[in-house]
C-alpha cells in the first residue's frame, strides 16, 4: 500500500507563502511505527505545470531535465475545451529525504513558470 501526499498551489500563491509552505522533505520522513517493523520506504517527488500558454514552458522543462526529472510535455484539446492546453510532468525517486527536492521546487517557483504548479510526494516500499 502506498501513502500519497499531494499539494496543489497556484504559482501566484507560492511567491507569497514560500516561507510557510510545506516542503517535499517535510513529507519524506519515515513513519516511526512502520520503520520499527522493518518497512523501508523510498520517495517519488512529482512535479506538474499546467498552462494555456506554451510561452515560458520550455525553460521550465529544461530546468526539470537538468535536475534529473525527465519531464514530458503534453498538449491536449477536446470538444468540451477546444483551446490548447499544455502540461509538463516529471518525477524523480529518492532513497531518503533529500534537500535537493526542496531546491528543485524553489527553482521552479523562482523560474515563474506560467500556469499552475502542483507537486506530490509518494512513498514506496524500497527495493531490497
Amino acid at each position: 500500500m502506498y501513502r500519497h501526499i499531494a499539494l496543489l498551489l497556484n504559482t501566484a500563491l507560492l511567491a507569497g507563502a514560500a516561507g510557510a509552505a510545506t516542503l517535499p522533505t517535510d513529507l519524506m520522513l519515515p513513519e516511526p511505527e512502520r520503520a520499527a517493523r522493518g518497512y523501508v520506504e523510498s520517495w517519488v517527488f512529482s512535479i506538474e505545470i499546467e498552462s494555456d500558454k506554451l510561452t515560458g514552458m520550455d525553460a521550465c522543462r529544461k530546468l526539470l531535465t537538468e535536475r534529473g526529472f525527465v519531464p514530458t510535455l503534453s498538449k491536449t484539446a477536446s470538444s468540451a475545451s477546444p483551446s490548447l492546453h499544455f502540461k509538463i510532468a516529471g518525477h524523480k525517486e529518492y532513497a531518503q529525504s533529500n534537500k535537493e527536492a526542496d531546491d528543485v521546487l524553489a527553482a521552479v517557483q523562482q523560474a515563474k513558470c506560467p500556469g499552475t504548479l502542483s507537486w506530490s510526494v509518494t512513498s514506496r516500499q524500497a527495493r531490497p
